[in-house]
């Protein structure tokens, strides 16, 4: 006996049938017929939930995005010094990418559409700069504590967003990050290049 599905599961079951379908063929060439077949369900059904193929498209670009926002928000949240929740954050990341079960390849896709699509590109450099915003904040409190040094936070908050945005472009062609190596040489480099000289203790001749 076949069992009922909940709105959410069923919306689930939908979106990725679309997903499958606009990485493999493209958003211009899926109809919203075919993402019924693959989901194998009416096409009535998939109206049901979603008003237009658009609305399918943008409903994943917003779980796309979820992840970026939950990672922020336990960041902004966390109560540990600036430096080690920049650890934890970056290993966030590394162990996200590394255990995909498939390659995130409809974040190339989406950046791909943004390129000609308005709408889609505020939505992209929307959630970049909220990541750019939250990641300079961070650094900011660090170099009050005279952890970090002083060094403009949004050029190195940019930098971190493009090495996230690199894991991203790498993972959906099938190179998955090395996590050991890059959690403890990749993260000390970042470190080292943030980190303020100790202080020097004065002598006992001055």
């Amino acid at each position: 006996m076949t069992r009922h599905l909940s709105e959410a599961e069923r919306r689930a079951q939908i979106l990725r049938a679309a997903r499958t379908l606009f990485v493999s063929r493209g958003y211009l060439s899926t109809r919203v017929e075919d993402v019924a077949r693959r989901a194998q369900l009416s096409k009535g059904a998939v109206y049901h939930y979603f008003p237009s193929k658009r609305a399918i498209f943008d409903a994943l670009v917003e779980a796309e995005q979820a992840q970026t926002v939950r990672f922020l928000d336990e960041a902004a949240r966390d109560p540990r010094p600036a430096h080690e929740r920049l650890v934890v954050l970056g290993r966030q990341y590394l162990d996200y990418f590394a255990g995909l079960k498939s390659p995130p390849r409809f974040f190339l896709l989406m950046s791909e559409m943004a390129i000609r699509d308005d709408d889609l590109r505020e939505k992209v450099g929307a959630i970049h700069r909220r990541f750019v915003e939250q990641l300079a904040r961070i650094i900011e409190e660090g170099q009050r504590d005279g952890v970090f040094r002083r060094i403009e936070p949004r050029a190195v908050a940019a930098m971190l967003k493009a090495f996230v945005d690199g894991l991203s472009g790498q993972s959906a062609v099938g190179i998955r990050p090395d996590v050991e190596l890059l959690a403890t040489e990749g993260i000390r480099l970042v470190l080292e290049g943030l980190l303020a000289p100790p202080r020097e203790e004065p002598s006992d001749d001055g």
